[in-house]
């Protein structure tokens, strides 16, 4: 377990960072609640047998505590100029080493695919790059790109070599894992990409390509497959017009019954204008993440959670005219610290390094400051640290919410029930009242606070639900008790009755039972 530094009083009032001096205004100087002292009293909670619940991790990042941090679209090739101004180097190691210290500690998918069995050039500068700033990597093989076929146009499965020639395309399978590793040492490769969002007739091809990865090849070195789901859908779609339309349990019921991932990755994206509302929250935030937590705890996966940093993305590569930028600072703690309550054991930024289309704007000119962490010119832009601010969070947590089981979210406040549970879809993931375990009442402002059962007790996750206004919360327990709490990714160890908290707009903090 990683080593937490709890601060003392003075420190903690001094930085500003904790809000040991809300706690105070609320009460706290009654008795209500204090810093722990040696040899204060309180009650000990009653542990029960741990509940069951699904996780990835990996060594090479941390091990069991340390939940992945993600983006999709790493640093690529890109030489040349653009109106006579040079192009920046994506792939120095200066990039990557943003990358590391905004606390993205993965990367699953990167634009230069791994060439034939050797890699290319790119591909092991790419690795390489990984290795010396510890990021994690899920490379893409172009050799299994080419096999699992195109959203518009269908690969036969009978066309797959792993298909047609099973035993040597194993052997290649085998040759190009044994030099994307070099054979076991460079260890920042996590596994391959398979695909992002397959349609149901690439599923198929996916299959193979599984069974032969899981069970053909000797995978000596830990790797697993990484892929991506589509996003939660309204009605039926006909999926380019490849299949009879269908639904998107329909859709789901293929997917899991073929594709066997050890994680359930899925884009949502609930952010598309600066000024994105409340009801359109309930269902393209809340009851996507309800539907997404009840989903991988049927289905026995972890869910690894795929959000925006940015928008206006330009999959057409047209050059479109750039709107105000969204979302803001309060917005990605919310899309993040949401998240965290309800369950995801990884989250994943989207982009994580802008593609140089989604940059086109109106008169053909470039905007790099719409999307992405990194901007294709190299810049780094207002996510980058937004989504730091929340990874540093994320890091100070991880070990508790990593080893949790998620039993359900309290929503707490008048206009978060309307939204959440009144106009939405909360499905069994909200719990009816406003009580869990030792904790028997919320007060203050709107809430929602994420419950776990934490190795057989009680930990809290508790974020604002305003996007624009702070929030002051108090939580209150059956008895008195020793707290670990964490916000912005500073530790108290807290003794009392209640814990009032004064959270920023979308921020989250977390409360741990002894």
């Amino acid at each position: 377990m990683k080593k937490r530094k709890l601060k003392t009083l003075i420190s903690l009032i001094l930085s500003g960072l904790f809000v040991c001096g809300t706690l105070s205004a609320c009460g706290c100087n009654e008795g209500d609640c204090v810093l722990y002292t040696e040899g204060m009293e309180y009650a000990t909670t009653t542990k029960g047998t741990p509940k069951d619940f699904a996780k990835l991790t990996f060594e090479y990042l941390g091990g069991e505590d340390v939940m992945p941090i993600g983006g999709f679209y790493g640093p690529y090739f890109s030489g040349g100029s653009i109106d006579g101004n040079e192009r920046a180097d994506l792939l120095s190691n200066d990039v990557f080493k943003a990358i590391a210290d905004a606390g993205v500690n993965m990367i699953v998918y990167g634009k230069d695919l791994w060439q034939d069995e050797d890699g290319g050039t790119t591909a092991n500068l790419v690795l390489d790059r990984c290795e010396d700033n510890h990021i994690g990597y899920f490379m893409q093989s172009e050799w299994i790109a080419a096999q699992l076929g195109d959203k518009t146009e269908p690969y036969s499965v009978e066309d797959m070599e792993l298909k047609k020639s099973p035993d040597e395309s194993v052997k290649k399978l085998q040759r190009i894992l044994d030099k994307m590793t070099k054979n076991g040492t460079r260890k920042c490769v996590l596994g391959l990409h398979a695909k992002d969002e397959p349609f149901v007739h690439e599923i198929d091809n996916l299959e193979v390509l599984i069974e032969a990865f899981y069970k053909k090849v000797e995978n000596n070195y830990g790797l697993t497959l990484f892929g991506n789901a589509h996003g939660k859908w309204s009605g039926e779609n006909t999926m380019f017009n490849t299949t009879a339309a269908l639904t998107y349990d329909e859709y789901l019921d293929k997917y899991f019954s073929k594709v066997g991932f050890e994680m359930f990755s899925a884009t949502q994206y609930p952010f598309d204008s600066a000024n994105t509302s409340e009801a359109q929250l309930t269902s393209t935030l809340f009851d996507t993440l309800a539907f997404y937590r009840e989903l991988t705890i049927e289905r026995n996966v972890p869910h690894w959670r795929m959000l925006q940093a940015g928008g206006q993305w330009n999959d057409a590569g047209a050059w479109i005219p750039s709107e105000e930028p969204y979302q803001n600072e309060a917005e990605l703690l919310f899309d993040v610290n949401m998240s965290l309550a309800y369950g995801v054991k990884a989250i994943q930024y989207f982009t994580l390094v802008q593609p140089l289309h989604f940059a086109y704007a109106t008169g053909e000119t470039y905007d790099y400051e719409r999307n992405g962490l990194i901007g294709a010119n190299g810049n780094i832009t207002r996510w980058y640290y937004y989504a730091q601010r929340a990874n540093q969070q994320i890091q100070a947590v991880d070990e508790y919410l990593m080893n949790s089981a998620s039993e359900g979210v309290i929503v707490h406040g008048n206009t978060a029930k309307k939204f959440i549970v009144v106009n939405g879809k909360p499905n069994n993931t909200v719990l009816e009242k406003n009580k869990y375990k030792e904790l028997k009442d919320i007060k203050g402002d709107d809430c929602v606070v994420g419950c776990f059962d934490y190795k057989g007790g009680t930990a809290l996750y508790v974020v604002n639900y305003s996007r624009r206004e702070k929030a002051d919360v108090v939580l209150k327990f059956n008895d008195k008790y020793r707290y670990t709490v964490i916000q912005r990714a500073d530790v108290a160890d807290v003794v009392g009755t209640s814990i009032p908290l004064t959270l920023d707009m979308g921020e989250g903090a977390l409360i741990v039972l002894e």
